[in-house]
């Protein structure tokens, strides 16, 4: 994996009652392994650990950050995620606090796991599996005041 941190500075345009307003969304893709650990009271716990790089059959934990850079609220937030080429998507393994979540095995075409259909070699459609996600989505309830962030997450295997 060439690239496992990257920064996008989104301007998202949101529309208020009477007049757009602009909120300024910061966006901050990073990769983590998760790694067994002692705490001081000697219990096992599984911690983060940043990821330099990865091998075949390797679960890396992506953790996507949004942070509200602007002065006004983000309201109607949608955050959006190209699952690596490289990378399967683990199923069930995207969350993400007061955020809906869709997925696509498309690119284009969002919604539940369970409502996507992937063509067959012979033309037909089959019910979509965790293996067949391309991107995801999450839509953030409600609005993201000026100054705070957030966090959405997946995990994904490194094929």
């Amino acid at each position: 994996m060439n690239k496992l941190v990257s920064s996008l500075t989104l301007a998202a345009v949101l529309l208020g009652a009477a007049l757009p307003t602009l909120a300024a969304v910061e966006l901050e893709t990073r990769a983590f392994r998760e790694v067994a650990a002692t705490n001081a009271a000697g219990q096992q716990v599984t911690r983060l650990e940043p990821l330099q790089s990865a091998a075949p059959g390797q679960e890396v934990i992506y953790v996507i950050t949004y942070r509200n850079t602007g002065d006004q609220p983000a309201q109607g937030l949608v955050v959006n995620n190209q699952v690596p080429a490289q990378m399967e998507y683990v199923g069930g393994s995207a969350e993400g606090e007061r955020a809906q979540i869709a997925m696509s095995v498309d690119g284009s075409t969002f919604g539940p796991l369970a409502s996507l259909r992937v063509p067959t070699a012979d033309g037909a459609l089959r019910p979509a599996e965790a293996a067949d996600v391309t991107a995801l989505r999450w839509t953030i309830e409600g609005a993201v005041a000026p100054g705070t962030s957030g966090t959405v997450r997946y995990r994904a295997v490194l094929k």
